[in-house]
């Protein structure tokens, strides 16, 4: 795969589970709760959460491969539903972020990452999003599909190809957690040290 790369780590998910329902998840259903915390961000199909102060354990799984976080965000897909495309930014900065490590939360055995490269794609007309931290491609019309993961596993990610989770055919919340690192790092670079600590 060109945009993605799987990371073999065992992290213990159910208490990371644990820590996003007690934290956001039950909020989700209601309105006034979402509102009051300001970390959670709705979206036309779901939720984006601020989620680097809560306690996510990933400090060994990053020190394996040399990195650190600098961010953390949690993306909620509604059933049924796809997230906008875009292009991920460093926060609230028009500079494009490359690569992300996600990890599968709640609710990711259906669902997919679908990448739009720009060679099959024409993205002319791109809006920055500074709240949301992205660039978004313009208009909802579909665009050719360039590669398409599952989430059944932790996975590097390219976030500077424009891209979007894809929740068609689930039935419930599809929820990822994202961890961020150094912005000075490329998705090339990360990616090679992830498969040299493989090999």
């Amino acid at each position: 795969m060109e945009y993605s790369v799987p990371i073999n780590y065992v992290l213990p998910i159910n208490g990371m589970r644990e820590t996003y329902w007690t934290e956001f998840g039950y909020k989700l259903d209601n309105k006034d709760l979402v509102k009051e915390d300001t970390r959670i961000m709705p979206v036309g199909s779901g939720f984006l959460i601020a989620a680097k102060e809560s306690f996510w354990p990933v400090e060994d799984l990053l020190n394996q491969y040399n990195l650190q976080i600098e961010t953390a965000r949690i993306f909620v897909t509604n059933p049924n539903m796809k997230l906008q495309i875009h292009r991920d930014c460093v926060s609230k900065k028009q500079q494009l972020r490359e690569w992300a490590i996600n990890i599968p939360i709640d609710n990711c055995d259906k669902g997919t990452n679908e990448w739009f490269s720009d060679t099959d794609n024409d993205f002319t007309d791109e809006t920055f999003i500074p709240g949301g931290s992205a660039v978004m491609a313009a208009g909802m019309r579909e665009y050719n599909i360039s590669e398409v993961c599952g989430l059944d596993q932790i996975r590097l990610i390219r976030t500077d190809v424009m891209h979007r989770s894809n929740n068609i055919g689930n039935d419930k919340r599809r929820v990822v957690l994202s961890i961020r690192g150094s912005s000075h790092l490329t998705y090339n670079e990360v990616a090679k040290r992830i498969k040299e600590y493989i090999t």
